[in-house]
């Protein structure tokens, strides 16, 4: 546990085990020391939000971390986590890693695919050390969490950006013919990045359950549609089908193709699982 006089060793106290309560990684919490310089929890203040995947309480923001090639970008799982992040209120930040291996050309379309999202995206490349800087200031003042598939590099930005606690870190590879990564990372932690901010790496996955969005909600997480849909003919138009939609004849303009495509996919998936 970090606290003023540093880190201190602490414990639960078993109310919270009779309550069903677990401390989470990232919790604010109230503590008693003995005498022996060791800590018991006593309160876990109320959180901010609370991450299933990757288990981290009061997180400000989600750096989604891919790859273009190596592994080949799989663009439908990449909008799922950004759409995890919306959905719990978190600033979000893409992070390409591997820009070593992409021409301008595939950085470009990329970019594009996320105009008007607000996100900040980053090319970064450990190998030639591209991008780190900036993406050491996204982490400035935040509680950030490191998410995407594996493979991307996750682990290897995490080493770099602090070696001295990352000494022993397993990186893994790409696993067969498919190039899909291997899981490396088997439990979550959190690590002090420059003055005030604190950085969680996070296991790989490849699933994402969007069973809570509700369709008629799902607009709301994509930031694009913002300003247009007030203009669509029917209130409570859900931009599929509807004549007159502000949001579908923006698309190609103020919407990506790519993002509008993920859209429709995605309403009809928690359409199927209701």
């Amino acid at each position: 546990m970090e606290t003023s006089d540093g880190i201190i060793e602490c414990k639960a106290r078993g109310i919270f085990r009779n309550e069903n309560i677990k401390p989470c990684v990232g919790d604010m919490v109230e503590i008693t020391v003995d005498s022996d310089n060791i800590g018991v929890i006593e309160k876990i203040c109320q959180r901010k939000n609370q991450l299933v995947r990757p288990p981290v309480a009061n997180v400000t923001q989600m750096v989604v971390v891919s790859a273009i090639i190596e592994p080949k970008l799989n663009f439908s799982l990449l909008n799922k986590v950004v759409l995890n992040g919306e959905y719990n209120g978190l600033r979000i930040v893409i992070c390409f890693n591997k820009k070593d291996l992409t021409s301008p050309e595939d950085r470009k379309l990329i970019t594009e695919a996320f105009r008007n999202t607000g996100y900040k995206v980053i090319f970064t490349s450990v190998k030639t050390e591209e991008g780190i800087k900036t993406l050491e200031r996204e982490l400035e003042g935040r509680i950030s969490v490191f998410c995407g598939p594996s493979g991307v590099g996750k682990s290897s930005l995490i080493k770099y950006l602090l070696p001295h606690r990352w000494e022993d870190l397993e990186i893994g590879g790409l696993s067969g013919k498919a190039k899909r990564g291997k899981h490396t990372t088997r439990h979550v932690e959190l690590f002090k990045t420059g003055e005030k901010g604190y950085l969680a790496d996070t296991p790989g996955f490849g699933n994402i359950d969007l069973s809570n969005i509700d369709q008629y909600d799902l607009e709301e997480l994509f930031p694009e549609f913002s300003g247009l849909k007030e203009d669509c003919r029917f209130k409570g138009c859900l931009h599929i089908n509807e004549p007159e939609c502000a949001v579908k004849d923006k698309v190609g303009q103020i919407v990506s193709e790519e993002r509008y495509s993920f859209y429709k996919e995605t309403h009809l998936e928690i359409l199927n699982k209701r």
